[in-house]
This record gives C-alpha cells, sequence and structure tokens, in this order.
C-alpha cells in the first residue's frame, strides 16, 4: 500500500468535511441547506402574515381617524394600505411569476419579509397603547 493521500488508513482527516478539504466553519454544527423553492413557499406564508398584520394596523388606523380626524391618522391610513398593496401585489408575484423565483431569491426575500414582520408586531403593539 502506498502512503498516498488517503494513506494506508483510508482518507486523512485535514480539519474539514470528509472529503478533506478543509471546509468546515468550525463550529461543528452542520449546515442546514433549505431549497430555494422551500425558501419561497416560506417567504409567501411571511408575505401572507404582513398582509393580516397590515389589515390589523389598517383597521386599527382607519379606527383612529374616524375618531380624531387628524392628518396625520390620515397618513397612517394612507402608508398602511400602501404597504398593504406593496405587500400583496409582491406575495402575488411570488406566487404566479416564475421569473421571481429565481436562483437565490429565498433568502433575500426571507430576510426582508421576516424583518418587516416583526417591524409590523411592535407598530401593532405600539399602536394599541
Amino acid at each position: 500500500m502506498s502512503g498516498g493521500p488517503e494513506g494506508p488508513g483510508g482518507p486523512e482527516f485535514h480539519g474539514g468535511n470528509v472529503t478533506g478539504t478543509g471546509g468546515g466553519n468550525g463550529s461543528g454544527m452542520v449546515p442546514i441547506n433549505v431549497d430555494n423553492s422551500q425558501l419561497i413557499t416560506i417567504d409567501v406564508v411571511l408575505g401572507i402574515a404582513n398582509i393580516c398584520l397590515l389589515l390589523v394596523l389598517l383597521y386599527m388606523y382607519i379606527g383612529s381617524y374616524r375618531k380624531f380626524k387628524s392628518e396625520f391618522t390620515f397618513g397612517l391610513v394612507a402608508f398602511a394600505m400602501l404597504l398593504l398593496l406593496q405587500n400583496a401585489l409582491f406575495t402575488g408575484f411570488l406566487l404566479l411569476h416564475e421569473g421571481f423565483k429565481g436562483p437565490g431569491m429565498g433568502s433575500p426575500i426571507f430576510f426582508l419579509n421576516t424583518i418587516e414582520f416583526f417591524a409590523l408586531s411592535v407598530l401593532i403593539g405600539v399602536t394599541r397603547e
């Protein structure tokens, strides 16, 4: 037996993955690989959740506008309506148009939708007080 890269006892350990290329991240954890189509599905669910939160927010803002009739509350109603339109269109595009499902599109959309979800949740919490 020769002592080539695999040596007499099998593959050498080089501190990485089993191929010996050393490509690990050093954490000892295996990264979770999520398919782009799975991420797009999660993005659609998050988009629908954002639409629901915006409907709640719009309902609250319309109630405030009816009560106070101020320009500021009208601005909040307009803001919520425009953001609702944007989310409805974008989620619709994710569902209906293949071009929006291109390689690598899932991750950025996921992070944006997640941030928006938490931002809307905070806004609803503050508005309820």
